[in-house]
């Protein structure tokens, strides 16, 4: 049975401050999703305030290898570096996938460690006790090496406890002494781990930022969509709404609004506040994205002769940018209008004005954020209110 570190717990008892970490690594596991990894910049932000120049350093133990998570997470400002290590050789759903050993897992992360200079390591997972005894593991072998780490954990139930120096309180609890109720917003679910530190959340916002090069390419992209709406002086004063249906996945279809209702609320808006539109989606969700703007394009025309007399601008981004590029994208845009999806996640931390769509109530997706709306099946007029308050 694993102890705690001898001298790190009397050190903790005598209240004698702890060295100043220096290098962090920072164990994930559970969901790649591109809105669940990046809600913990949020924590990651706050490490930052706590230990100022303290390189930060992700190691994700994901199903499987390729998530597309993984380039936009690995160029993320907050990390010093990203690592991804699979615990199957393919997907699961491959019969012949393989799992991967304990010892390899020990090995690499190990590796990384050393390459590091990792002096702490927490675990953010509360479930199961993979990534607890990795972590243990890690300390006994970097000991043996004459390097020194500090582990930090969940002890969400008893025998978790004994696999860290630091242990935080189970969920539960720390909701209850938060006032916070479940299922918790994701972001604050980080700050489990971060509370025996005595790192708060304190409205602490996820953040993102696109890269140059990033940047470049969707210039690239838009160029010719860029100079349509230049030739004319009504579309230079338009406002760029972007547009993530998303949800293409079977597991999220339940996700998706009705075609006509988000048609009837995007035609409500323009009455109001014209707007030229950018389409996104991975290259599956093309299909939903023609289906809507043949449907949108209909209403616009029964509708002309209430509406401004100057063409109606477009362009279907699905599948052509990466997940760094679409970062790019949104940030070309005046207003985000999405499905409970990764793009919208991405337009919060990129500070993007969003308004997210839900269908039934998801707490746990909300951002409270003065940039961000939520709605649960939005009338067209409720809709049109919502987005023009996000533009003021």
């Amino acid at each position: 049975m694993p102890h705690e570190n001898p001298s790190l717990q009397a050190t903790q008892n005598e209240g004698v401050r702890l060295p100043q970490p220096k290098h962090i690594l920072l164990i994930k596991s559970h969901s790649m999703g591109v809105g669940d990894v990046l809600r913990s910049s949020a924590a990651w932000r706050a490490l930052k305030a706590r230990y100022g120049d303290a390189q930060l350093h992700l190691l994700f133990l994901s199903k499987h290898p390729g998530y597309a998570t993984e380039s936009l997470i690995k160029e993320h400002h907050l990390l010093s570096s990203a690592h991804f290590l699979t615990l199957r050789q393919k997907s699961p759903q491959d019969l012949s996938a393989q799992k991967t050993p304990m010892r390899a897992l020990i090995q690499e992360s190990l590796q990384i460690c050393i390459d590091h200079n990792i002096d702490m390591i927490i675990d953010f997972e509360m479930h199961g006790m993979r990534s607890a005894w990795l972590t243990w593991r890690l300390q006994k072998k970097l000991a043996a090496l004459n390097q020194g780490v500090q582990t930090v954990g969940v002890g969400q139930f008893f025998m978790k406890r004994f696999f860290y120096d630091q242990q935080a309180p189970s969920l539960k609890t720390f909701a209850k002494t938060q006032g916070l109720s479940l299922p918790m917003d994701y972001t604050n679910r980080d700050f489990v781990a971060l509370s025996v530190l005595g790192i708060e959340r304190l409205g602490t916002s996820i953040e993102l930022r696109s890269s140059q090069e990033a940047k470049r390419a969707v210039e690239y992209l838009l160029q010719d969509f860029d100079s349509k709406r230049q030739q004319s002086s009504h579309h230079e004063k338009r406002i760029l709404l972007c547009l993530n249906i998303g949800c293409g996945t079977i597991d999220a279809l339940y996700k998706r609004p009705q075609i006509i209702d988000l048609v009837n609320a995007l035609t409500c808006l323009y009455k109001s506040k014209p707007f030229d539109l950018i389409l996104t989606g991975a290259t599956f969700e093309k299909e939903i994205n023609e289906v809507f703007i043949c449907a949108f394009e209909k209403a616009l025309l029964q509708e002309s002769k209430t509406l401004p007399d100057n063409k109606f601008l477009w362009m279907d981004c699905a599948g052509l940018t990466s997940l760094p590029e679409l970062s790019a994208l949104l940030e070309r845009c005046d207003l985000m209008v999405s499905t409970d999806s990764g793009p919208y996640h991405m337009a919060v931390a990129l500070r993007v004005p969003t308004l997210a769509w839900f269908i039934k109530e998801e707490a746990a997706s909300y951002h409270e954020e003065a940039w961000c709306k939520y709605v649960i099946n939005p009338t067209p007029v409720q809709f049109a209110t919502l987005t023009q308050e996000l533009l003021v």
